[in-house]
């Protein structure tokens, strides 16, 4: 491969990777912080190597006795740069647990690295980044910061020092959730080392299959404060219902409890069908994935695309989020297939933050297939997408007492290939706010709204925690206009 620029900014090449369970790993140029190149990809096949490693070295002691309870002392991380260049810095860590079980029982130390911007702008975001299956060595190698933020931590899964310890960065096979322990003793050190407040822009959770496995469950089950401070999660190819996953194939998931009546409640706090029914904060989260729908990593029973499941569940709890999947075994890229990158923002001016109301978008005339049933045939349907082409102005967004104001966009796309129809040019959504931070909803409660300054107005009634606006038009071309929830 030969690369060739003009100019000499440092560069810094993030590659995905070997995760044996990705047949497309993919590389990401940044220079200055800013993605140059998102795909240089190539089709292999299916291939454990990086895992024989791990089974080859056998099992490690059984962890010795300690105290089991949280240590800050033991996560530590360099006063200076390990390497470094103009505009970011890269910090290699340590957690050296292996007489603490609270972090891991195994009795073997961890690694855990973070990188940051140079200068490290203020208010600056953390992004979680969650290796796939086979990265937990490579993945500590020097890496810059996600364009997502201004932060990148990266921690291991037990899997790193044995395959026959994979978490999923779930939990371990007592049920406890040892990666999320050691996620939150990264974040704990990082954002004490920096003085960052994450209450207003949050953390992302972010990672490729196993990694984006764990950028969906850690939404339910990270350990508090840092569940709360979630911002949105986002996936490549992430295998993220399990317990579907388990009921066509237990091996998968043989090193988690058995799905029994004993261990019932475990199972349930991974399940994404019962939490997004319930749970405040999953019910206030976006969620960002691109996946593929004959991935047979995430087939449920009768081979039934788990992904897909998980679309229509976020529709229909309306919960925020925005997908795309192609047709390519457990990969997110297919060639001849021009759909954007779905698990990133779409415009530089969207995000999703803690501070103020989101928009959770739903039943778009502009979704392919459009109906829940067709998604889910997907030998029928094998591509498609949700909620793509609808932006919003997060600058501009209002959350105060009195109202809530989404400046909203919609920009057709065409020519997506293989079978793909264009987007029609005018399509209605509709419109539910989440994690509103001022604007306090009362069951039962009658509300007024108006789109593009009155040009359509209607009334909308709240039910626990939802209240939607529904037949919101958009026009592929035009700018941002503004619907507007008030009492």
């Amino acid at each position: 491969m030969k690369l060739n620029f003009k100019d000499s900014d440092p560069l810094i090449l993030n590659f995905k990777y070997s995760d044996p369970l990705i047949r497309s790993p993919t590389a990401t140029l940044h220079r200055k912080g800013t993605v140059l190149s998102t795909s240089i990809r190539r089709t292999r096949q299916f291939c454990g190597a990086l895992l024989l490693g791990a089974c080859l070295a056998g099992t490690p002691a059984l962890a010795a006795e300690g105290a089991g309870k949280p240590d800050p002392s033991l996560i530590t991380a360099p006063s200076e740069p390990t390497q470094q260049d103009t505009w970011w810095k890269f910090y290699a860590g340590e957690m050296a647990i292996a007489g603490n079980n609270f972090y891991d029982p195994h009795g073997v130390d961890f690694q855990w690295a973070y990188s940051r911007k140079e200068p490290l702008p203020a208010n600056a975001r953390i992004v979680v980044h969650m290796h796939g299956s086979g990265g937990g060595v490579g993945s500590m190698q020097v890496f810059g910061p996600s364009p997502q933020g201004d932060i990148e931590v990266r921690a291991q899964d037990a899997e790193a020092h044995n395959v026959k310890w994979r978490e999923w960065w779930t939990f371990g096979e007592d049920g406890t959730p040892y990666p999320g322990r050691r996620i939150n003793a990264a974040l704990d050190f990082v954002t004490q080392r920096y003085g960052i407040d994450t209450s207003t822009r949050g953390i992302v959770l972010q990672g490729p299959s196993m990694g984006g496995a764990g950028a969906v469950i850690q939404t339910m089950i990270l350990p508090s404060p840092w569940r709360e401070r979630i911002a949105y999660s986002s996936a490549l190819a992430g295998v993220i219902m399990p317990r579907q996953i388990a009921q066509r194939d237990p091996v998968q998931y043989s090193t988690f409890p058995p799905d029994t009546l004993a261990n019932e409640a475990l199972w349930d706090s991974i399940d994404f069908a019962v939490q997004s029914k319930s749970d405040p904060i999953v019910r206030g989260m976006h969620y960002r994935h691109m996946f593929s729908s004959d991935d047979l990593f995430s087939a449920g029973v009768k081979h039934a695309s788990t992904q897909l499941l998980f679309v229509n569940l976020v529709e229909e709890q309306k919960i925020g989020g925005a997908f795309a999947w192609v047709q390519a075994g457990h990969a997110y890229y297919e060639d001849g297939v021009s759909l954007p990158d779905m698990s990133s923002f779409e415009v530089e001016e969207q995000d999703v933050t803690l501070d103020r109301a989101h928009p959770a978008i739903t039943h778009s005339t502009g979704n392919y297939p459009q109906r829940a049933a067709q998604r889910l045939n997907y030998t029928k349907f094998p591509r498609g997408h949700y909620n793509m082409g609808i932006t919003w102005n997060h600058a501009n967004i209002i959350d105060d007492e009195s109202q809530i104001v989404f400046p909203l966009k919609y920009t057709q796309r065409t020519n997506l290939g293989k079978g793909i129809p264009d987007q029609p040019q005018k399509i209605k959504i509709s419109v539910t706010p989440r994690r509103a931070q001022h604007f306090k909803l009362r069951d039962g409660e009658m509300l007024k709204w108006s789109w593009d300054g009155g040009a359509l107005s209607g009334q909308a009634t709240v039910e626990g925690d939802t209240v939607t606006m529904e037949a919101i038009p958009l026009v592929s071309g035009e700018d941002y206009k503004n619907l507007r929830l008030y009492r």
